[in-house]
């Protein structure tokens, strides 16, 4: 972007017009609030906080804070041991490339095990396919090579958030689906709502919530049926294809589209349509990883991507191969690990780690456990775990057993008013950076290394000082890496060691970071809109000579759960499925008070279809009432004729943790208080259900 500064303050945002962004002259809403957001739109923290002895929070000098955070967690280390520690790694931590690998070299160092993240809230089915299923390592096309696309419960034309998980182009959504029309393919989507992104939809099924698994099991079914899947890759690559057969017997077309209310042609469609496709790719958003039967349903999309034959082959181009760090890729399977069975294991139930981390919906219970290793400290890095897990009714108790509860952010959230010290952090136009995240996630290579455009406050601490100081009062000797997902941070020979009495320089981190980059820093540095490396061609290549590694289809965990959904009784005595939404101006729980985002939202209205509206006597702006079988909430309604009927529509991360009766002064209503996390809880990784929750409706009062 091109920032417009005056006076120290910044005053506006463009899209950047010089043509070298991989985007085009674009940027996408969140990117202008966040100027609001720097400016103070949610109360930014200009100081640091600490509890006092009667319970309120109150100022503090950032480095006596750090310095008195120090001496306790090296108390509670000395006395329980390093696994008594905690790290959340939130949504804003994922926008500080050096606060986020600094934090990774303190826990490597440390030497806990208790990493979580917001990945794990609305994303870890992925993870669970992963590990059961294993990874071609070839990955999916791309949104511009593909000639079909089908993607469920996902927006990215709102969330402006695709690859590696959902299918779109990050950064411009729409214009990767717009090529794949351009070029003549075709989208399907599956949704309750006919969303915004479904304006490319040339199919559009929408089912109701909680019937992802059902849907794709029958499409999977049928291109098994009718031999149209991709028989030589599921030769190649594939294991249990006979198993899965079996499994998949009893999802026909017809038992899917009863339970998901929908019609059966549409189903046979979408499988037709795969089969015919030279280059389709099958993916989710958060949506499914969020409903009933996460884990399945995200297994069940996986196969049809397998059997569709959604990955790169020999030959095919690599748009993007890496600037940073340029790695070949391979038509490969990788075996799946099951990390989950393996130890560490987490200390309140029978379960591991995927991709490195713990399931973020058993924090609570790894607080309260009665272990002795049970979590003791908890770091808060850019988030706001309490909102966006669930459940605030057994959650807050948890966090406030807590010995040592840190939240370092830019601004006082519900997690940081329950905490011991809240630390005051940097924002992103303060700070140095260099695009690591977006390393291979570009649709073409581009490499940016940022330096700050306005000087912090004084008080204010950027995100790996934080840590590294932190560190340094607790004697520890940190080595800073580059890590991405996938790697083991112990086993990554490559560092930088750190001093601990000298602090870094974030532009020799940054440094590092590109040291095997196919752009040298210095040429980086010298062009601060960013730099689109020479074009060199990159093909898939073979996998190695005696590569054994195949995808497992169908191991005897799926295939139980499937037997178990296929004879589950249909939930009937709630009326309504309550299903999570995006908005255009927010991410997550941030830029919720940008000037757009209030305009259009002040609160979190619950949408619903006009005509369930009006059955129940309910006016747009009425008060609504909204229970589950764990709590409820009180908005106001919103009739939305994209939505097809029995379905509420709200957006997560509003209101305070738990409501008041005045929803309009709260600023909207948490739906965690519908969340339960202790009933309906998925294996592998305890996951809640976040959306299509059973709900009633009904006008209050």
């Amino acid at each position: 972007m091109e920032v417009d500064v005056a006076d120290g303050r910044l005053v506006a945002a463009r899209p950047d017009s010089s043509g070298i962004s991989p985007y085009g002259a674009y940027l996408c809403p969140k990117g202008l609030a966040a100027i609001d957001f720097h400016n103070g739109a949610e109360n930014r923290l200009l100081a640091s906080l600490a509890r006092q002895a009667d319970g309120t929070l109150a100022p503090i000098a950032t480095d006596t804070a750090i310095n008195q955070i120090a001496e306790r967690l090296k108390a509670i280390v000395e006395r329980h041991g390093p696994r008594a520690v905690a790290f959340y790694h939130g949504t804003g931590a994922y926008r500080s490339v050096l606060g986020g690998l600094m934090e990774r070299a303190f826990q490597g160092a440390l030497g806990t095990p208790n990493f979580f993240s917001s990945m794990t809230i609305d994303q870890s089915a992925k993870w669970v396919t992963m590990a059961r299923m294993g990874v071609m390592a070839s990955g999916r096309h791309v949104m511009r090579d593909a000639d079909l696309v089908l993607l469920a419960g996902g927006n990215p034309l709102v969330s402006h958030q695709g690859a590696p998980f959902a299918l779109a182009e990050p950064g411009a959504p729409a214009r990767g689906f717009a090529a794949v029309k351009a070029a003549g393919g075709r989208v399907l989507l599956v949704d309750p709502r006919r969303s915004e992104t479904a304006r490319f939809a040339d199919l559009l099924i929408q089912p109701l919530p909680g019937h992802d698994a059902e849907i794709f099991a029958a499409i999977a079914h049928i291109l098994l049926r009718d031999g149209t899947y991709d028989a030589e890759f599921a030769e190649r690559h594939c294991v249990q294809l006979d198993e899965l057969r079996a499994a998949l017997a009893p999802f026909t077309p017809e038992v899917a589209a009863a339970r998901a209310d929908v019609p059966v042609e549409q189903i046979e469609t979408a499988a037709r349509w795969l089969g015919e496709a030279r280059r389709p790719i099958v993916g989710s958003g958060t949506g499914p990883s969020m409903a009933l039967h996460s884990n399945l349903a995200d297994h069940c999309i996986e196969v049809v991507n397998v059997l569709a034959g959604g990955y790169r082959r020999v030959g095919d181009t690599v748009r993007n191969p890496g600037t940073l760090r340029r790695k070949p890729a391979f038509e490969m399977a990788v075996s799946p690990t099951r990390s989950f069975e393996q130890e560490p294991f987490c200390v309140s139930a029978a379960t591991g780690q995927l991709m490195g981390e713990m399931p973020t919906a058993l924090l609570p219970r790894e607080i309260m456990a009665d272990s002795p290793d049970r979590i003791r400290a908890l770091i808060v890095f850019g988030g706001d775990p309490l909102m966006a897990v669930g459940d605030p009714r057994l959650a807050t108790p948890a966090f406030e057993q807590l010995d040592l509860l840190v939240s370092l952010d830019s601004r006082l959230n519900a997690t940081g008013r329950h905490a011991d010290y809240v630390i005051a952090a940097s924002q992103p136009f303060e700070r140095h950076d260099i695009s690591v995240p977006g390393d291979a996630l570009y649709p073409t290579p581009f490499v940016q290394y940022a330096t700050p455009l306005v000087a912090k406050p004084a008080e204010v601490v950027d995100d790996w000082a934080f840590f590294w100081q932190l560190a340094s009062g607790m004697g520890i000797a940190l080595t800073f890496k580059f890590w991405n997902y996938g790697l083991r941070w112990a086993d990554i020979e490559e560092g930088l060691p750190l001093a601990l009495d000298t602090p870094p320089d974030p532009e020799d981190l940054c440094r590092f970071l590109a040291n095997a980059s196919s752009v040298p820093f210095d040429v980086i540095k010298a062009h601060p809109g960013g730099v689109v490396p020479e074009p060199a061609l990159a093909v898939i290549q073979p996998a190695p000579d005696g590569w054994q590694g195949r995808l497992e289809l169908c191991p005897p965990d799926v295939a139980g759960e499937l037997t178990s959904l296929i004879t589950e009784a249909p939930e009937t005595q709630w009326p309504f499925r309550l299903t999570c939404r995006r908005i255009l101006h927010a991410v997550n729980g941030a830029f919720r008070h940008s000037r757009e985002a209030t305009r259009r939202h002040p609160v979190n209205s619950a949408f619903c279809n006009p005509e369930d509206l009006a059955e129940l006597g309910i006016d747009d702006g009425d008060l609504v009432e909204i229970s589950s079988p764990h709590g409820s909430i009180r908005t106001l309604a919103k009739g939305e004729d994209r939505l097809r009927r029995g379905v509420v529509s709200m957006t997560h991360m509003f209101g305070p943790l738990i409501s008041s009766d005045d929803v309009r002064a709260d600023g909207g209503a948490n739906v965690g208080q519908l969340v339960s996390l202790s009933e309906t809880i998925e294996a592998i990784n305890y996951m809640p259900r976040l959306s299509g929750i059973p709900v009633c409706l009904r006008k209050a009062g």
